[in-house]
Parts: C-alpha cells; sequence; structure tokens
C-alpha cells in the first residue's frame, strides 16, 4: 500500500507570500521555452515505491516524453468500433501505486478509457525529479499518447489530478495541449508558497527567480487555454480561499468553475471524480 505523502494537507501552516497576480508578455508555453530548469541537485521522486503488477485488464505500456520512455498503466481499450473518451490521471505524491489506480476506477465505469502515467523519476523510471517542471511535458506526453489509439475520440481527451498531480493539471492548462478540458482535486494554484515552504524538495535553486517564473500558474491566468474545474477539500481553508482567487482570474479569460468538497485530502476524491465525469460528459452533447 503506498504510504501517504501528507504534503498538501500541511499547507495551513504556512501564510501566503504573495496573490497578487502578475502581468507578463508570454505565456507559460513561451516562459518554458525561454528557460529551462536547472537541476543543482540530480536526484530520483523523494517518495518511496513498491513493485506492483497491474490489475486484470489494465496493461502497463511505454509512452515518450522527450528523449524519456515512461510507463504508464491503461484500462482496456474498447474491442467495438465506437470511439470512447478517455482520462489522463496524475496521481497524488511523487509516486505511483494500485492506490492511486483505484481512485480514478470511476472514470472506467463511466465509459472512459484511463491512463494513470508515472513521470519522470517516479518508481526508479527514466529522468530526474524536477518539482513541477520537466513533469508538465510528461502530463501532455501522455494525451498524446491517448490521441494516437484508434478508438480514443480525440476530441475527448481530458486531464484529471490529485493533489501533486491536481497542481500539475492547472499548469497543464496553461499549455496547448490535446486535453479537452482539466480537473483539478486539491491542487494548488500558488506553487511558489509551497516550493518556498518544502524547499528541501526542490532540486533546483527555490531563489531563482526563474526557476518560479515556470512553475507559477498564478502568472499565467490570462493564458488558461481549456475549461478548468477546481475542487477543493472542506477541511483546508487555505487551499479554499486561493484556488477562488485563481478561478476568478482565470473565468476572465477561459471557463473555471470552483466547488469545495466536504471532507479531507483523500476522503474529497471520490465525489470530486463523480462531479468532473458529469462535467465532461456535456462535452459530448
Amino acid at each position: 500500500m503506498k504510504t501517504t505523502l501528507l504534503l498538501w494537507s500541511t499547507a495551513s501552516i504556512f501564510s501566503l507570500l504573495s496573490l497578487v497576480p502578475c502581468t507578463f508578455a508570454s505565456d507559460l508555453g513561451e516562459a518554458r521555452s525561454a528557460y529551462q530548469t536547472h537541476i543543482i541537485k540530480p536526484m530520483k521522486s523523494p517518495q518511496s515505491f513498491a513493485k506492483e503488477q497491474p490489475p486484470t485488464g489494465v496493461k502497463e505500456i511505454s509512452y515518450v516524453s522527450g528523449n524519456l520512455h515512461l510507463k504508464a498503466w491503461i484500462s482496456a481499450l474498447p474491442s467495438s468500433g465506437n470511439k470512447v473518451p478517455a482520462v489522463v490521471f496524475l496521481h497524488g505524491g511523487f509516486s505511483f501505486s494500485a492506490d492511486d489506480w483505484s481512485a480514478a476506477n470511476g472514470f472506467i465505469k463511466a465509459g472512459y478509457v484511463l491512463l494513470m502515467p508515472q513521470l519522470r523519476s517516479e518508481n526508479g523510471g527514466d529522468g530526474n525529479f524536477e518539482l513541477f517542471g520537466g513533469e508538465v511535458d510528461d502530463a501532455l506526453a501522455a494525451g498524446t499518447y491517448l490521441k494516437g489509439i484508434p478508438q480514443i475520440d480525440s476530441k475527448r481527451i481530458y486531464l484529471a489530478g490529485h493533489s501533486v498531480g491536481g497542481s500539475l493539471a492547472i499548469l497543464s492548462a496553461e499549455m496547448n495541449s490535446p486535453f479537452r478540458a482539466v480537473a483539478a482535486y486539491s491542487g494548488y494554484a500558488h506553487l511558489p508558497d509551497w516550493i518556498i515552504h518544502f524547499k528541501n524538495l526542490a532540486p533546483f535553486n527555490v531563489e531563482q527567480e526563474d526557476e518560479m517564473k515556470i512553475r507559477d500558474p498564478y502568472r499565467y491566468t490570462s493564458t488558461v487555454k481549456i475549461p478548468i474545474y477546481l475542487f477543493s477539500e472542506s477541511e483546508n481553508n487555505l487551499f479554499i480561499s486561493t484556488n477562488t482567487d485563481f478561478c476568478k482570474l482565470v473565468a476572465k479569460y477561459s471557463i473555471c468553475r470552483h466547488e469545495v468538497i466536504p471532507g479531507n485530502h483523500e476522503s474529497m476524491i471520490a465525489p470530486s471524480v463523480a462531479k468532473t465525469i458529469a462535467l465532461f460528459n456535456d462535452f459530448a452533447k
């Protein structure tokens, strides 16, 4: 069983550094192209993992992100000729487990193909840990992999994520991507606060402004590309206030909805998945 990495649930112990939105000429994609993160502490993901086999009906596949060959689990593809929607789900924490897969199983029951990627350096995989850097590229690459499957409706590929995965989903919404819409569960929209508080995890220099610029969704609210749905647990007031403000800014340029889900960091996942399915299903109408 995966040991829960209690990072986001402790966020309320630190104060906000700044919630004033910044205006920049470039969008996140341009900022990431102009500055490549500089890893000063090459390392694998900081969370332990266990080698697990996919459950019945689930395959482990490889997908390519840049020059990295990464792994993912994918649910069974339909045998009929009808194209189906699909979801890339970004797990919480910094390692992948069967528990993460089970948490997102509702998508499969609703008729979606589910793909859950291991991101760079996770579970002993290729690449170095970048803490909200290259992992964004991996999320986009997982969506591109789905786009190449004939049974998948390329116009109905979505992204969802929880906790760390939720924050990566928010960043991904500000990039050009194959995703129709994004849902983030307990993601945090002002990542520099979080990174500074947990700077011991950062493999880069947290005092380097450019490193923070490419990891701060607040800087690029005007460049959100697709509808984004944020869900925050009721037990974390900091996340509620931050994500509410972020969504108000995004809503000036794109569709953004924020909903508070009763419960804690883990119990909010199942109801968030159910609500996300209903929202994603609307795109088929």
